[in-house]
């Protein structure tokens, strides 16, 4: 999404983790988990057209993204959060595009 954001930020993970390095460590490798299944949701809830189930399961990424310390796609998210929230249904395709691929940057990157 953005050249310059990062697609793994540990410092940022460790502030987001109140200093905590094993939390900090827990919550991402909990991201690592769930990312495949997220990634399925949100393209399933575009192909069927439902917008408040992605709206839905863009925001639940969001939040996980928030305190694992991924900002690139922390930034793909809620941007598409946003814009489903002002209804722009327009931008869905191209947002889970972006979406997909920062999820495919953070596995490829933690692997």
């Amino acid at each position: 999404m953005n050249a310059v954001m990062k697609v793994i930020d540990k410092d940022l993970a460790l502030q987001r983790a109140g200093g905590n390095a094993q939390l900090a460590a827990e919550l991402f490798t909990m991201l690592l988990r769930e990312l495949p299944q997220q990634r399925a949701g949100i393209e399933a809830a575009l192909a069927a057209g439902d917008y408040p189930a992605l709206q839905h399961l863009v925001h639940k990424l969001n939040g996980s993204a928030t305190y694992c310390g991924v900002p690139a796609l922390k930034a793909a998210a809620d941007s598409l959060e946003s814009a489903l929230k002002r209804g722009e249904t327009g931008v869905a395709v191209s947002g889970v595009a972006t979406i997909v691929e920062e999820i495919e940057r953070v596995l490829r990157q933690a692997a």
